[in-house]
């Protein structure tokens, strides 16, 4: 009994690697949906701001929003800086 289940886990795991090394790309979308075209992809949004939860599946819309109104904009703070000053962005 032991050798069935020891060949099944190896058959399972075999099968799961072959589907990772496939190249096949895992799309999660929590945040929403990223363009590639839009440049590499923000962080998620800090666990702290309360105004996120919730709403998780608008942060990436939010950050792209913010990025093209806002040349300075940080998705790391999600604020844009006004001369020596960071505000908040709110879409």
């Amino acid at each position: 009994m032991r050798k069935i289940i020891t060949a099944a886990l190896a058959a399972a795991s075999l099968i799961g690697t072959a589907g990772a090394a496939s190249g096949q790309t895992v799309v999660v979308e929590r945040y929403g949906r990223w363009e590639p075209a839009w440049g590499v992809a923000p962080p998620a949004p800090n666990h702290r701001w309360r105004h996120w939860r919730g709403h998780e599946a608008n942060w990436y819309g939010h950050v792209h929003n913010c990025m093209t109104r806002y040349t300075t904009y940080d998705a790391r703070r999600d604020m844009y800086r006004v001369h020596k000053r960071w505000v908040a962005c709110r879409d």
